[in-house]
């Protein structure tokens, strides 16, 4: 045999004793020192069904591997492992390669105990955690690769033992891995799928490469239970969680550690379904859906992006008791121990870091409720079925900017059940356009706020508001520091009420367009450019005070306000406003006013006290209508100030003025002032136009005058004049008034004729000049009344009329020119309680008007400088009834009076003294008829006299005729007119041998 042959049998046999060995022996010897080796590590057992080494393919097999406690509970167990190492390939690449490593089957039993300890943490023996030195690393770089590992069936179960137990199930793994190593720096691919627990089911797909490290694949989360994660910690949970809450996820990521750790992720399904918080069996949060469709973040470029994210139908029941907020009791509090202080450095490169940008994209709210309850002040919120919308919210640091944001909230309820308070509105629309906040300046384009319904009732307090269709509209608002500006508010509503049950009073407005512009808060400074009140109506009814208001399109404008701490001014307020009526509903009075134009010109309050420059008002038109009362009773004490209320007045009066008063001239320019009077038996109405004045400057001061002065036309050719000096202060202090009406046309005062004395007036002109002088409360005042051409008409039936003989006082008053000229003097306190000026007026005119009907020649007396006595009646003695020089005396004065007042005539009746003038005619006829008797004694004689007869026809001759003389002498000798001399003939007086004189018409 040569030598080739026998080295071809050894190596034969060396390879029959290497395989042999390799098949046979390897095993063994593997198996029972890898069970002895572990045993003396582990402080569990190991068991191994068994190994199998292929000598030819270096390919080892591990059967049946159990790690085991004392109990025989299994710690970590797998079926088969399996390692193919690729012997011949690594020769040839001078690399390690293995072709597979399989793990088929494995299981691993974590169990922490109470204490919180691991089993897996307490496998090695405590001989092997002893400190050891660290092995110099070899400097060698020897390249591997591994073409497959496979993860078949492997499970993992977790669990935790305590006072509520915890378990978790990684089932069903199976990983795929190929091609992993530093070996050309291949790109190794894997795939990873499980169940955790019953429902979820998780996969990640993808490749990577160890150098640089570069990894890239997609993580698939089915159904993951969010509730089987949270038992985990659930001794610090205070609520319980539905347990279908899950999370479905489909996250793809990117690293690359090239030249830096740039990390990216992004999903295509990010949902988090059936959210359901209970509290003590009390719903606390339920969400229906959160739907992220688009989730990216960029590690290196510090980017978040959220785009398309829907919450759909989140409800919450926020509740707040003695305990505190719910939501603030979730999590339950531990002791923890306060960790020291440190100081908190950071490095240049730390505050020049690049910020992180957060951008968030059409993210809704959808459907959503929120209910929160106080149980302790007994009142409850409710917002159901409203929705939020934004769009492309960035967030750079602390700066963020906003594209859009929408709420709609269709119901809202405030109920405070233990103040009565209850506030509902619908259909709230709040829409907010651009809003930027950076370097802590808060910038918003747009805020639009609108709804259908917003009720407040406060049932304490018998008060309730309600408004539909509120449109608030708000442009560039701007937050700086302590500063706050919006360019532009306008407010919208086509309907507010108003209703104070308490106070009585009900207000209803309309068509209310407000708008300010640039309004401007700095600190507690505040200046606006413009405020604009444009044509609302507003309907108001006091019933507490009977009073009823409504006015239709005001126009209020107020320009340039500005309000530093205590000073505020105001460049000019205008109020322009087409008609206001005013109701008193008690006695039905109304005030109508039209075309106010009102202009206010520079307003200031403040330290310095209140200011107005100057007021104008242009064209007004103002109506006082007094309506018809059904039982209406006149009482002189209607127009007295009750004693209390003048208590109060002098009160008020007393108190000086803290504010300093200085108010500029008030303008009247071209107003029209009417009055209606429908409480009369006629309508009485006037009206003054071309209304032009002045009222001068207004100071509180103690020094200070106001000056006045008024003219207008009334009706169509009467003219109106009042001048005055006022003291500011107290009009009692000092007073200076005088009113002049010249050229009035009475005939339009008919109906206070017809209801005071009974008559109308045809025609008439009336000139008053009034002066009215107050001097600390002591009242002196001049009526001076001028009557031309005054003619009466038919007689009035009213019930308040002054029963007397109009037509002779008035002949008696008027001059031989048909004027009337009377002066009423008044004087007195207005500090009397029973002081009242139009009450003493009244007075003054009826006593004059009762006096020239009741003493007339008292009155004529005065007017001709006579005394009443000398012209009342014509004196005759017993039996005469010729006109003597004794008579002519008076007659004479009667004759210039008659001659001066064509409009009266003297009444004469006939007249003689029963007493007087029988014993005149008894002594008469005594004399002619006994002459021897003279001889007699006195009283014999005074005897005989009254035993004569009375011969009454004879006294009724002598008294008719003086009556009779008498108006022979005025006509025939005097020429006065026969009309004014009216002898009464039928009735014979005989208790007065003289004639008294009768005032009345002529004939």
């Amino acid at each position: 045999m040569t030598k080739l042959g026998k080295l071809f049998y050894v190596l034969c046999f060396l390879i029959i004793v290497y395989i042999a060995f390799g098949f046979k022996v390897v095993p063994i010897v593997l198996k029972d020192q890898l069970i002895k080796n572990l045993d003396e590590n582990l402080t569990q057992k190991t068991d191994i069904g068994k190994i199998e080494f292929n000598p030819l393919t270096l390919k080892i097999i591990i059967h049946d591997f159990k790690i085991f406690d004392s109990n025989d509970l299994t710690t970590i167990s797998f079926k088969e492992f399996s390692v193919d190492f690729s012997l011949l390939r690594s020769i040839k690449q001078q690399n390690i390669r293995f072709k597979d490593i399989t793990l088929k089957d494995a299981f691993v039993n974590v169990i922490q105990d109470k204490d919180g300890n691991l089993n897996l943490s307490n496998l090695l023996n405590p001989s092997l955690n002893e400190e050891t030195q660290e092995e110099e690393k070899s400097s060698s770089n020897i390249e591997f690769l591994v073409s497959k590992i496979t993860l078949d069936n492997a499970n993992i179960q977790y669990s935790k033992e305590g006072e509520i137990p915890y378990s978790l199930d990684l089932k069903n793994i199976n990983y795929t891995l190929y091609d992993l190593g530093t070996y050309k720096n291949s790109l190794s691919s894997n795939d990873l799928k499980l169940k955790l627990n019953e429902y979820t089911n998780i996969s990640i797909g993808g490749a990577f490469k160890l150098q640089p490290l570069k990894a890239y694949g997609k993580v698939l989360v089915e159904d993951l239970r969010i509730k089987e994660l949270l038992t985990y910690k659930k001794d610090l949970l205070n609520f319980d969680l539905d347990e279908k809450a899950n999370l479905n996820l489909e996250l793809n990521y990117n690293l690359d550690t090239t030249t830096n750790f740039d990390l990216k992720l992004n999903t295509n399904k990010f949902e988090i379904n059936n959210l359901n918080l209970t509290q003590n069996k009390t719903a606390l949060l339920n969400l229906e859906k959160l739907d992220i469709k688009t989730f990216a973040f960029d590690l290196q470029n510090q980017d978040i992006n959220f785009d398309n994210i829907d919450f759909n139908n989140l409800k919450a029941n926020m509740i707040l008791n003695k305990e505190g907020i719910n939501f603030a009791k979730l999590i339950k509090q531990t002791n923890t121990k306060e960790e020291p202080k440190t100081e908190n450095l950071t490095t240049k490169e730390e505050i020049e870091s690049k910020p992180w940008n957060v951008n968030l994209s059409n993210v809704r709210l959808n459907n959503n409720d929120f209910i929160f309850t106080d149980k302790i002040n007994n009142n409850s919120t409710q917002s159901k079925n409203f929705n939020i919308n934004f769009n492309n919210l960035k967030i750079v640091n602390s700066d963020i900017d906003l594209d859009t944001l929408v709420v709609n909230n269709p119901n809202f309820n405030f109920n405070d059940n233990k103040n009565d308070l209850f506030i509902s509105s619908k259909n709230t629309n709040i829409n907010l356009d651009k809003l930027s906040l950076k370097n802590n300046i808060l910038d918003i384009n747009k805020i639009d706020i609108s709804k259908d319904n917003l009720n407040f009732n406060d049932k304490k307090s018998n008060f309730n508001l309600n408004t539909k269709k509120i449109d608030v509209l708000v442009k560039n608002l701007k937050i700086v520091d302590t500063k706050t500006s919006i360019e532009d508010i306008t407010l919208k509503t086509p309907n507010l009420n108003f209703d104070d049950i308490k106070s009585k009073i009900k207000l209803e407005s309309s068509n209310i367009n407000l708008n300010v512009n640039s309004f401007l808060l700095d600190k507690e400074d505040i200046s606006i450019k413009d405020i604009k009140l444009i044509k609302p109506s507003i309907n108001m009814k006091d019933k507490t005070n009977n009073i009823e208001l409504s006015a239709k399109d005001i126009q209020l404008h107020i320009n340039n306000i500005v309000n530093k701490k205590d000073d505020l001014s105001i460049n000019s307020i205008k109020l322009f406003e087409p008609k206001l009526d005013f109701l008193n509903t008690s006695d039905k009075t109304k005030i109508v006013a039209k075309n106010l134009d009102l202009e206010i010109k520079k307003l200031s309050n403040g330290k310095n006290g209140f200011k107005i420059d100057k007021t104008n008002l242009n064209k007004p038109d103002v109506s006082i209508i007094l309506a018809k009362k059904e039982n209406q009773i006149e009482n002189e004490d209607n127009i007295k100030l009750d004693s209390k209320e003048v208590e109060t007045v002098k009160k008020e009066d007393n108190k000086s003025s803290k504010t300093k008063l200085d108010i500029g001239p008030v303008n009247i320019k071209n107003g029209i002032f009417s009055f209606e009077d429908k409480n009369l038996p006629i309508p009485f109405k006037t009206t003054v136009t071309k209304l032009n004045g002045k009222i001068s400057e207004f100071k509180n001061k103690k020094s200070s005058t106001t000056n006045l002065e008024v003219k207008g036309v009334v009706d169509e050719y009467g003219v109106a004049k009042i001048t005055g000096v006022v003291h500011p202060n107290n009009i009692k202090l000092l007073t200076d008034i005088n009113m002049i009406f010249s050229n009035i046309a009475i005939q339009n005062f008919t109906p206070y004729s017809g209801k005071f004395v009974g008559r109308e007036i045809k025609s008439g002109k009336l000139d008053l000049d009034l002066k009215y002088n107050i001097e600390k409360s002591n009242l002196e005042a001049k009526n001076n009344i001028v009557i031309s051409k005054l003619e009466l008409g038919e007689k009035i039936e009213s019930p308040d009329a002054v029963s007397l003989p109009l037509d002779i006082a008035i002949a008696l008053l008027r001059d031989s020119n048909g004027i009337i000229d009377i002066n009423l003097p008044v004087s007195g306190n207005v500090d009397d309680p029973q002081f009242a000026i139009g009450s003493i007026i009244w007075k003054a005119f009826v006593n004059l008007m009762t006096k020239a009907v009741t003493a007339p020649f008292s009155l004529l007396g005065s007017m001709f400088n006579f005394s009443e006595d000398e012209i009342k009646s014509v004196r005759f003695d017993p039996l005469e009834d010729e006109v003597g020089p004794i008579q002519k005396e008076t007659l004479d004065k009667i004759v210039q009076i008659l001659k001066a007042r064509s409009e009266i005539a003297i009444e004469l009746s006939p007249s003689y003294d029963e007493t007087k003038d029988g014993y005149a005619q008894q002594k008469q006829n005594y004399l002619a008829r006994k002459d021897d008797d003279r001889n007699l004694k006195k009283e014999e004689i005074e005897a005989l006299i009254l035993k004569e007869k009375i011969k009454i026809p004879n006294l009724e001759k002598i008294a008719q005729n003086r009556i009779i003389n008498i108006n022979n002498y005025l006509i025939k000798e005097k020429g006065i007119n026969p009309k004014q001399v009216i002898l009464i003939t039928n009735k014979i007086g005989n208790n007065n041998s003289s004639i008294n004189l009768n005032v009345t018409k002529p004939k």
